[in-house]
């Protein structure tokens, strides 16, 4: 994608996040409840201004008075000790009994709803309540908490009382972030995502290839970050200018900072999903590699943002290239969905290629987007094989869609639509209303 970003549910991120590249998601399947629901809520919630949520919940019946104490009576399921103390540290009070104790109880209840992100907070003013089918549930309960606090003149924390049933309408909510025109190092990407998990996003889309730059570890590829991760400066001002900087930029993660960002992410229950991108926006790689191309470089990992014609033949050792990167990109990432790109991918070297033309009379395909579609089939089959699935910008519908991939629609809603009636999985992320990347005016 050319600069991008992702969240139309987050109008705070507009602030938080305006100038980097990010994008909000949403997969098009409804789960949950009536859709003006939330909407009916939010309304209601208005004439209450202490009960400020993002997103607003299902269900919210307002009660009398605060929840407030010193010290508490537990009742917390075994498997929920690390919510009880977060709990503990969001109210600062210690557990244990005494006169004036008051009762907080976290319990996991698998059959309490069938919505798996299900919770119920009973909160009054000597007890709160939290129960939900699952620990994912128990984590936006604490969120949830934490909305509500308050602190009073006295210093004291106080929650007020109300009784909160909650579940999303999307299975998938996700927000991008693209490191590869500008880096961010593991410190931010860990804000980043408690920000996601505070208003129970629970996807973590990182877009960590690009032609402006490779940044993730791959062992077998050292030349990938030696390289590939660094260009000799950068676009500056607005893009219609077409000026540059002339300083080195760059950066990487290595496999050890991927786990740890992993690590940190399952914690507060969301999901990240790595982006790889071929067979296009792949300047980085070439620049390493550069026989992985039509015309075998040379060439420089990108200063400016656009779109490229140099992208990655289709020959044997272009893919077990690939194959090899996306196996160790699948030891980092335990998620089900690698996202491989397959946007934007001009057609200029392969018209030209005599391989690609080879290839494609051997193949029966008539045109180079049914190449492009032989392509993505090539990798999708080589994930299956390990058991994961793709998902790949709307272009990959062009020349054919994969069989099992999920589609992200960006051009629009059309690429989604179409998806999702062919019967894909499709996520929403267009971008006249999801990307942040746009001038706010003249």
């Amino acid at each position: 994608m050319q600069i991008t970003p992702h969240s139309n549910l987050l109008i705070i991120a507009l602030f938080i996040f305006g100038p980097f590249c990010l994008k909000a998601q949403i997969l098009v399947s409804n789960t949950g409840s009536d859709p003006n629901t939330a909407l009916v809520h939010s309304a209601s919630s208005s004439a209450h201004p202490s009960y400020s949520l993002i997103p607003a919940p299902v269900s919210l019946i307002p009660g009398s008075g605060y929840f407030s104490a010193s010290s508490v009576d537990w009742q917390v399921d075994p498997s929920l000790k690390s919510a009880a103390d977060a709990i503990l540290q969001l109210l600062q009070i210690t557990p244990g009994k005494s006169s004036h104790s008051a009762q907080i109880s976290l319990m996991l209840d698998t059959l309490l709803h069938t919505n798996r992100e299900y919770y119920r907070l009973d909160i009054q003013p000597t007890s709160v309540k939290l129960t939900a089918t699952n620990q994912i549930g128990i984590l936006y309960g604490i969120q949830t908490l934490a909305q509500l606090a308050v602190t009073s003149h006295e210093g004291q924390i106080r929650i007020p009382a109300c009784v909160i049933e909650d579940f999303p309408r999307f299975p998938y909510r996700g927000m991008h972030l693209d490191v590869c025109r500008h880096f961010f190092p593991v410190s931010f990407i860990k804000k980043y995502i408690d920000l996601l998990a505070q208003y129970k996003f629970n996807t973590f889309h990182w877009h960590l290839t690009e032609d402006q730059g490779w940044r993730i570890e791959i062992k077998r590829y050292p030349r990938l970050t030696e390289v590939g991760a660094w260009r000799s400066g950068s676009q500056i001002g607005p893009y219609a200018n077409q000026k540059y900087d002339t300083l080195q930029y760059g950066g990487f993660y290595t496999q050890d900072e991927i786990r740890e960002v992993v690590t940190y992410a399952t914690a507060r229950g969301i999901t990240i999903l790595p982006e790889i991108e071929l067979p296009g926006h792949s300047l980085a790689a070439l620049t390493a590699y550069p026989e992985l191309s039509c015309t075998g470089g040379p060439f420089e990992v990108a200063r400016g943002w656009g779109v490229f014609d140099d992208v990655y033949c289709p020959k044997e050792e272009t893919f077990t290239f690939l194959e090899n990167v996306l196996s160790e990109v699948m030891d980092l990432f335990p998620g089900q969905y690698i996202h491989i790109g397959g946007d934007e991918c001009p057609k200029v070297r392969w018209k030209s290629c005599r391989h690609c033309q080879t290839l494609m009379k051997k193949e029966g395909l008539k045109d180079e987007h049914e190449l492009q579609s032989y392509f993505i089939h090539r990798i999708e089959r080589f994930v299956n094989s390990k058991g994961r699935k793709i998902i790949g910008w709307d272009e990959i519908l062009e020349g054919g869609l994969a069989p099992n991939a999920a589609v992200m629609s960006w051009r629009g809603t059309e690429g989604g639509i179409a998806a999702a009636k062919s019967g894909h999985y499709a996520i929403m992320t267009p971008g006249s209303h999801c990307y942040f990347d746009h001038y706010q005016g003249d």
